[in-house]
């Protein structure tokens, strides 16, 4: 980006030569201090992040919290819902995996809204979808009104802001972008421990429709997020590019000069996907080697939480017994996300480093955790494999931004984000399909294990091609 310096007002007219002389610009690099929408802030001195950058950070730890609320609620209402609704389980459970389908699909579109209105007023309009949503399920009559609100409103809020609120740190954060990444994320965290016993609260006192409104009231808290961030934005972003303008012809009646002016709508047409999708990500080999270590950390991540609890019964520990695995993991898990930006932001250990000792502490917990029969064994499987996913969730994000650069964090994220779920629908029954076949759940994790063992290959090829 350059920035124009005229000169003074009172200084001498300028000659021939020297008006033929462009202007004297200041270049600035593009991990220059940013605000949440892009634009570069007045002043380039000052703590990294400053008052946009934790502004922004409070605003994705709010989304993540109330994400987690929904579907953290949606999950401890279903037996409720399947009676009031006259409805079967699986189509109740559905409804969540329609959910995280939508937001994944329409993830892409994250940074093209986020470049157009601002990404202020787009967290403000996700926060009213995602509330507007609860509070609409309140009133439905049968489970098909539910996924429809669900999946049309809460599963577009959720995949947009994703990738909005996660650029908007990385644009504001440099050298601390670790820790206010980690900080961010503990959102999810706390949103377990709170939502869990608030819901079931709301459920015995209020019933299913007035936790519904109760829920959707609180995630307007979402919509103050966004509003803090329009409050604190700075100068707006350069919108010269943002439209590509069409080149003139003149009006003639020939065909020719008519095929010409299609030509040019339709490279205008492409620059314009080109530009604002970023899909020049999907020819960049940096950016596959990225989405294979995002991926098959998450989706054995999300693997591990479906099947945990069921096989640990299988091993011999009561329901009981594997709560308290969960329990003390998910401590783990947040201690991790807080942890990690202290390790790589202080300059303890590098972040190709971290993610390397963690990718090989939670392979190696995964393949073990189907032949433990004991309780403190189990235990330290399971804090091993949420402490290494709190940090791998963080840090692969750093890596991309380390990577590819900060102009390229949307267009990743939300690629990144379609691809995880396409890979959950297609893959996702994958080790229930496993224990079906073999009645053990030994082979399903050692299949869970290796997949996590995966990105060790390609983080040893980035890690070379950055040297």
């Amino acid at each position: 980006m350059y920035i124009s310096c005229p000169c003074p007002p009172g200084t001498p007219s300028k000659t021939f030569e020297q008006e033929r002389q462009p202007p004297r610009t200041l270049f600035l690099h593009q991990n220059s201090p940013r605000t949440m929408s892009g634009a570069v802030s007045n002043s380039l001195e000052g703590p990294d992040g400053g008052r946009p950058g934790w502004v922004a950070v409070l605003a994705l730890w709010t989304r993540n919290l109330m994400v987690t609320g929904i579907t953290k609620g949606l999950g401890i209402m279903l037996p409720t819902l399947q009676i009031q609704l006259t409805s079967q389980m699986w189509i109740i459970g559905w409804i969540a995996s329609l959910t995280t389908a939508t937001s994944g699909l329409v993830a892409p579109f994250g940074g093209l809204v986020s470049r157009r209105f601002g990404a202020g007023y787009v967290m403000m309009t996700c926060g009213v979808m995602m509330s507007a949503a609860v509070i609409a399920g309140s009133f439905v009559e049968n489970s098909l009104q539910l996924a429809l609100l669900y999946t049309l409103l809460a599963g577009t809020a959720i995949g947009i802001s994703n990738v909005v609120a996660k650029e908007a740190v990385g644009r504001c954060f440099t050298k601390n972008y670790a820790t206010a990444n980690g900080i961010a994320r503990t959102g999810f965290s706390v949103g377990l421990i709170v939502f869990a016993p608030l819901v079931q609260l709301f459920l015995d006192t209020y019933g299913w429709r007035g936790t519904m409104l109760l829920v959707g009231a609180i995630t307007m808290h979402f919509v103050a997020s966004g509003a803090v961030m329009v409050a604190t934005r700075q100068p707006e972003l350069d919108q010269s590019n943002a439209y590509q303008t069409l080149p003139q012809t003149e009006h003639t009646n020939s065909s020719s000069a008519h095929e010409s002016t299609l030509r040019s709508h339709c490279g205008s047409l492409r620059k314009f996907v080109s530009k604002n999708f970023e899909v020049e990500l999907l020819i960049n080999a940096r950016y596959w080697l990225l989405a294979v270590i995002s991926c098959c950390t998450i989706y054995a991540y999300l693997m591990w939480i479906v099947y945990f609890v069921s096989q640990a019964q299988s091993n011999g520990f009561t329901l009981e017994e594997a709560g308290s695995f969960v329990t003390i993991a998910g401590i783990a898990n947040l201690f991790g996300k807080i942890s990690q930006g202290l390790i790589t932001d202080r300059g303890v250990m590098s972040s190709w480093t971290l993610v390397a000792v963690c990718l090989v502490m939670s392979s190696v917990s995964y393949l073990a955790s189907s032949l433990l029969t004991s309780y403190w064994p189990m235990m330290t499987s399971a804090v091993l494999i949420l402490f290494s996913d709190g940090v791998l969730s963080c840090q692969t994000d750093v890596l991309v931004k380390q990577v590819l650069g900060v102009e390229l964090l949307a267009g990743a994220f939300g690629w990144i984000a379609l691809k995880v779920t396409l890979l959950l629908v297609a893959l996702g029954f994958l080790p229930g399909l496993v224990y079906d076949l073999t009645g053990s759940y030994t082979a399903a994790f050692l299949l869970i294990g290796s997949v996590q063992a995966v990105p060790l290959v390609p983080l040893l090829m980035l890690r070379y091609s950055q040297r």
